[in-house]
């Protein structure tokens, strides 16, 4: 059964307060929940809906503090999100679960290409015999076109997650060692499918003991890489029509005579565009969307 998330009429219920008063602001949100008995999917379900913060009419910042579900029937709920001014020792508190924070590191990373964007000179040094064109092969030697390293865009980023601690088993450990190096097969947090390679996972899991068990949520960190999906890329006089972010693109050249025959020269004739990932639902893997 699919899971519905709603605002519930009359929400949001809330006080607004002059700053400078100490006070601060508060308000509440009220969500409807259909279609699962379960707190924990119902509670996620609403922190995907509920923003993170909220700017209040007295130009406070609120932060999202608390979610207080209510059961109102068979798979329904009513759960309240309340926000309110941000503590600064709350804040250093592990969340609770459902939440997540993100780091990332756009710092460019380096790619071999052996075609270039664009052949700026052809220069010679004896006028009778002229630089041939290449196609914007780069590093033809005669026999093989070696290319160069260049800096590309690149993003890595990671992702800590907070789980229930009832969710974080060996089992779901092994699911996620399995589906490590996969790209999105959905859209993701912005991006289109094909574009987030995921990296793996790193966590540490309770036993639970005939004591108790943990109450507190266990955080989880992913790890991903990012590239962008391509369309209408050139290569030499081929148009390549799309390439995913991770997909593997290669050229093969065929030597031929220049124009004025006097040197053999690469072209490039084929293009080939390679999956060599497979693809995964992240949401559904990782909870996070």
């Amino acid at each position: 059964m699919a899971i519905t998330v709603y605002e519930k009429f009359g929400s949001p219920d809330g006080r607004f307060v002059n700053p400078v008063d100490g006070a601060g602001s508060a308000f509440t949100y009220t969500y409807v929940v259909l279609g699962t008995n379960n707190v924990t999917l119902a509670t996620s379900a609403v922190a995907t809906a509920a923003p993170l913060v909220y700017l209040a009419n007295d130009g406070q910042l609120l932060v999202r503090q608390e979610f207080i579900p209510k059961v109102t029937g068979p798979n329904s709920w009513d759960i309240d999100v309340r926000y309110g001014t941000e503590d600064d020792r709350k804040s250093h508190e592990i969340p609770e679960a459902g939440f997540w924070r993100f780091s990332f590191d756009t710092t460019g990373g380096t790619h071999k290409v052996t075609q270039s964007l664009e052949t700026i000179h052809r220069v010679e040094a004896d006028p009778a015999d002229p630089a041939p064109d290449l196609k914007q092969a780069i590093g033809w030697d005669g026999k093989k076109v070696n290319g160069v390293e260049i800096v590309v865009p690149k993003l890595e980023f990671s992702i800590t997650a907070y789980y229930d601690p009832a969710s974080v088993t060996t089992a779901y450990m092994k699911t996620l060692a399995r589906n490590t190096g996969r790209t999105n097969s959905a859209a993701w947090l912005g991006f289109d499918p094909g574009e987030v390679l995921y990296m793996g996972s790193t966590g540490d899991g309770d036993v639970p003991l005939v004591s108790g068990a943990r109450v507190k949520p266990i955080p989880l960190v992913h790890k991903f890489a990012a590239s962008e999906n391509v369309i209408n890329l050139a290569v030499g006089d081929m148009t390549v029509p799309s390439k995913n972010g991770f997909d593997y693109l290669w050229v093969r050249y065929k030597q031929i005579e220049s124009a004025d025959a006097t040197n053999i020269v690469p072209k490039p004739v084929h293009a080939y565009v390679e999956r060599v990932y497979e693809k995964v639902d992240f949401a559904a893997l990782l909870g996070v969307s």
